[in-house]
Order: structure tokens, then C-alpha cells, then sequence
């Protein structure tokens, strides 16, 4: 029994030496956990700021999309979005498609309306989708846009979408929780930085309705929400 006693004692110096080993390799874990719970409260704040909690009673949503550089006009393309029937009738550069946003189809025009609703609602309405399935979140601290601290969350994707491997910072006022501004990663080595201005209500939802992004003006025109309620 001594003897054993004896080896317990000197055990037990070992074991805490070890100790700050053990408790250390759990900390990458613990942060990552502390950065995932950080990311989802601060993209819940996001949607709840942009009135999210309307979105469900929204049944249409017609606007304008304006892409424009150096006083010429680049892209006109106007939407009637029938959020409750899941269409939207597209009308750009001459043409008119009304798309079944649930099954896409597959002719050049339908494509090409298809993919115009895709890009010109994101524009309008990303701070809306950042609690869609698929986003992934991930939250990355403290930084600074246009000399405005912000906090900032990234946004990517798991196979959804038009262009999945596409990244969004986004930049995120810490008291009113809405985006300042975003950087677009369509690749690793490639930024893009686009700001979210000129806020406006319509029909309970906070939505920026313009840009200026890598040297062009984006902006909304005859936005008009349909409620249900």
C-alpha cells in the first residue's frame, strides 16, 4: 500500500503539469463554438433589423434595378415578383419572361430572367437571406469600412445558388445592425467592395436602395411591397 501510495504522489505533479496542455487543446474548439454562436445572433440581429419577421407576409415585390456609370445607364431591368405564386416577371433589353422561380427553365431567355432575378434581389435583399439554408456564417471580428468600425460577418455558400463558390463580407453597423457595406470574394485573391446606402422602409422591410460599387452606382427604383395581412 505504501509503495503505491508512493507512485500516486509522484503522479500527481505529472498530471498537473499536463493539465494546461489538455485544457489548452480544447481552446481552438471553444472558440470556434464562441465565433458560430456570435455569427448566428449577429446574422438573427441582421434579418430582425431589415424586418425579417415581415418577409413571411409579403406576397408581391415590383422593383426596378439600375446599374449605371459615369451618367450612362449599363443595365435597366424591372421585376414583379409574385412571392406567393413564386414567379417574377422579368422585363429587360426588349424582352418579357415570367419565370417559375421553383423550376427554372432551361430555353436562353428563361436563363438569362432567371438569372437577372437572382443577382438583382440578392442586391436588394441579402441582409434578408442571411438565415436562408445553405449560408454559411462565420464571424470575423472588429474592422473598419469607409472609417466606420463595424462588425463583420462572412457569408458562403453549400451548393446553393448560381455561383456557390461566391463570398460576402459583410460590414455591419454595431448599433442600428444594418450593412454599411459588403466585400464581394468571387475568388479567393479577388475583392470587390460595394457600399448599402440610402435605407428606406416599404411595407416593414429596411432595404438600401443603392450601391457604389467597384467604380458603378446600383440603385432601386419603384419598389412597391404587397402585404397580405
Amino acid at each position: 500500500m505504501e509503495q503505491a501510495g508512493c507512485q500516486l504522489r509522484r503522479m500527481v505533479p505529472r498530471l498537473l503539469a499536463l493539465l494546461p496542455a489538455l485544457l489548452l487543446s480544447d481552446l481552438p474548439t471553444l472558440y470556434a463554438q464562441e465565433a458560430d454562436a456570435k455569427a448566428q445572433q449577429l446574422a438573427q440581429e441582421v434579418w430582425q433589423a431589415n424586418g425579417g419577421e415581415n418577409w413571411a407576409k409579403v406576397k408581391e415585390l415590383h422593383f426596378t434595378f439600375i446599374v449605371e456609370q459615369d451618367g450612362k445607364e449599363l443595365a435597366h431591368a424591372e421585376h414583379r415578383w409574385n412571392v406567393a405564386a413564386g414567379t417574377d416577371h422579368v422585363k429587360w433589353k426588349g424582352k418579357e419572361v415570367l419565370v417559375n422561380l421553383a423550376a427554372p427553365p432551361q430555353d436562353e431567355d428563361g436563363k438569362a430572367a432567371y438569372a437577372r432575378w437572382t443577382n438583382d434581389s440578392y442586391w436588394l435583399m441579402a441582409p434578408l437571406k442571411v438565415l436562408d439554408t445553405g449560408v454559411k456564417l462565420s464571424y470575423e471580428g472588429m474592422k473598419e469600412s469607409e472609417g466606420v468600425p463595424c462588425e463583420t460577418l462572412r457569408l458562403s455558400f453549400a451548393q446553393v445558388g448560381l455561383t456557390p463558390g461566391d463570398e460576402y463580407l459583410l460590414y455591419i453597423d454595431p448599433q442600428t445592425k444594418l450593412v454599411r457595406a459588403w466585400d464581394y470574394l468571387p475568388k479567393a485573391d479577388t475583392v470587390m467592395h460595394g457600399t448599402w446606402e440610402k435605407y428606406e422602409t416599404f411595407g416593414g422591410l429596411q432595404l438600401a436602395t443603392q450601391h457604389n460599387f467597384a467604380g458603378k452606382i446600383i440603385r432601386f427604383e419603384k419598389i412597391e411591397v404587397k402585404r397580405g395581412d
